[in-house]
């Protein structure tokens, strides 16, 4: 039995093994199909603009540090405020420049600038030179040399007496501002009184004369007021007359010549006898060259002798005269082969040499005293300009009554002599007019001691 079933078993066996063999074979078992991947896309994203890098404003460039601001200083009389103050606001406008100025009384100028300059400059970097300390001032060694600011070919733009009195050992030290000078201006109403000619006044002679006429006539209370106070006594009294006679004062290195002539002597004469005639006002004794303005002003006076300012003050500003357009001028008078002289003045504005800012300093100064600046300051402040082509300036002639008879006397000027110590000396010359006119001393006298103060004055 066992036999049989081991029999059947290995038969099943052997069947099973057979059938397997005709079997086809299985293909190689695949993945269960799976779609080829796209190259993988990542999940749409706007497609990138070329990646740029996470926007980032562009870097302005580095700007440099803003410049430091610059504030220059100035140190001036007041009298020239308007002008001043008119360019200093365009000039700061235009430039961003800071013009700082500082403005000082005409009486106080030529101390404080000489006590500050003294003392290292007070942080100025430009200071006003006015003519009558011009000397000392730049004797003093205190101011930068300026000629790039007037080149050679431009030279002839510039009244010459006023740039070369400016102009030391070949240097330029301060730029031409303004100019003008001493003046002889009349009552026109007086003399037209009188019968007196104006044309006529051609000499010092002259000039006594139409004072004897103008007296006899009883047309006015006095001929003229000389100023024999300081600071009128020379500029507008006996140093123009000396100069209008051909006068000279001091030699090469200032000794006393005036006193080896007769022009000295003749005018403290003229200056006596006018005041024993009665021509002359007695009462100029004490008064300076504003008060004799006053005083020409009220109408009583024949004749002024008084700078550019006054003699147009006296024909224009109400408020100081009566004589508004009623004012004439001519040529101071003059003698023998002199035609007619008179002492001028300038003012001008110089830069310090130990100024921080010279470059800025510079470029204000040539700012006002350029064509416009001088063209202003001419037509409001009575003051001439330095720039030859202003003098046929239509508009200054036509705001300015007289300007062509003022201008006419600087070509017959001259500056005051160059010596350091001539403002010590005024006020002796002052001492010796009022001694003249009140009697104290002769005219010789006078002549006398002012030979002796100048020799102190000089060698002191």
């Amino acid at each position: 039995m066992n036999r049989k079933i081991f029999l059947v078993f290995s038969v099943l066996i052997i069947a099973a093994v057979l059938m397997a063999a005709c079997t086809p074979a299985a293909a190689p078992t695949e993945a269960p199909p799976v779609e080829e991947a796209a190259p993988t896309e990542a999940p749409p994203v706007e497609e990138a603009v070329p990646t740029e890098a996470p926007e980032v404003e562009e870097a302005a460039p580095e700007e440099e540090p803003a410049a430091e601001a610059v504030t220059i200083r100035m140190l001036v009389r007041p009298d020239e405020g308007g002008n001043i103050e008119k360019y200093r606001v365009q000039f700061e406008e235009e430039t961003g420049i800071t013009v700082a100025v500082d403005y000082v009384a005409w009486s106080d100028i030529s101390n404080k600038t000489l006590t500050t300059l003294a003392a290292g400059g007070g942080g100025y970097d430009i200071v006003f030179m006015p003519s009558a300390d011009a000397s000392k001032l730049i004797a003093g060694g205190w101011f930068e040399p300026i000629n790039d600011l007037i080149p050679e070919d431009q030279k002839a733009d510039w009244v010459s007496a006023v740039l070369d009195f400016y102009t030391a050992d070949g240097n330029l030290m301060a730029m031409p501002w303004y100019a003008g000078g001493a003046h002889m201006a009349y009552n026109k109403p007086i003399l037209e009184a009188a019968g007196v000619d104006p044309s006529t006044i051609v000499t010092w002679d002259d000039f006594m004369a139409a004072c004897k006429t103008i007296k006899d006539a009883g047309a006015a209370d006095f001929c003229f007021t000389p100023s024999a106070k300081y600071a009128g006594e020379f500029y507008y009294n006996w140093g123009t007359m000396v100069l209008s006679r051909g006068g000279t004062f001091f030699d090469e290195s200032g000794a006393p010549i005036f006193q080896n002539s007769t022009e000295a002597l003749d005018s403290y004469t003229m200056l006596k006898e006018g005041v024993d005639q009665g021509f002359f006002n007695p009462a100029g004794v004490a008064m300076d060259d504003y008060e004799t303005l006053i005083d020409f002003g009220t109408g009583k006076t024949a004749f002024m002798l008084n700078s550019t300012w006054s003699a147009t003050q006296a024909n224009t500003n109400a408020d100081l005269s009566t004589l508004v357009g009623n004012v004439g001028y001519i040529l101071v008078p003059g003698a023998g082969d002199v035609r007619s002289a008179a002492y001028l003045y300038a003012g001008g504005l110089g830069v310090l040499n130990n100024s921080e800012h010279k470059d800025e300093a510079k470029q204000f100064i040539t700012y006002l005293t350029n064509a416009e600046a001088q063209k202003h300051h001419a037509m409001e402040g009575a003051n001439m300009p330095t720039r030859v082509a202003l003098f046929e300036d239509p508009d200054i002639a036509a705001a300015w009554d007289g300007f062509a008879d003022l201008a006419a006397q600087l070509s017959y000027g001259d500056f005051v002599p160059a010596v350091s110590w001539l403002d010590e000396w005024r006020h002796s010359v002052a001492t010796s007019i009022q001694d003249v006119m009140s009697g104290t001393k002769t005219p010789q006298e006078a002549v006398d001691w002012l030979v002796a103060e100048t020799d102190r004055i000089r060698n002191q």
